[in-house]
């Protein structure tokens, strides 16, 4: 069996879900499955993700998951062997914009001081 990475939802000073909540919307109920496969690729391959078509590095300890233009920022704990999700937005122009990236790193920056957060359990079948 194959080592499977943690997922982890961070959760914000006042209780909130970014990434949750931008994944349970009305609006984007069409593309939950798609998103939760992502999800489930980073939880199998971890860092060998990066630089493919569904994540990048985008800037510091941030990396983003990509699908058409749902886009996910999130970061690696180390110490806690996860990846932690950070924040989530609908990609509407060709440049990610700079408030978002600010968000996600604010939020691992929150992260860092109070390790807030909870594990995002998504099914799982070892291939």
């Amino acid at each position: 069996m194959r080592k499977r990475w943690q997922i982890a939802c961070y959760i914000d000073r006042n209780d909130r879900r970014p990434v949750v909540e931008y994944m349970f919307d009305d609006k984007n109920e069409k593309d939950f499955v798609v998103m939760i496969a992502v999800i489930q690729r980073l939880s199998r391959v971890g860092t060998d993700l990066v630089d493919t078509d569904m994540s990048k590095h985008i800037e510091g300890p941030i990396f983003e998951l990509r699908k058409d233009r749902h886009r996910i920022f999130y970061a690696e704990d180390k110490n806690n062997s996860r990846f932690v999700l950070l924040s989530a937005f609908l990609k509407e122009t060709q440049k990610t914009p700079p408030e978002k990236i600010q968000e996600a790193q604010d939020n691992w920056r929150d992260y860092l001081k109070t390790g807030n957060c909870e594990v995002f359990e998504i099914p799982y079948e070892d291939f």
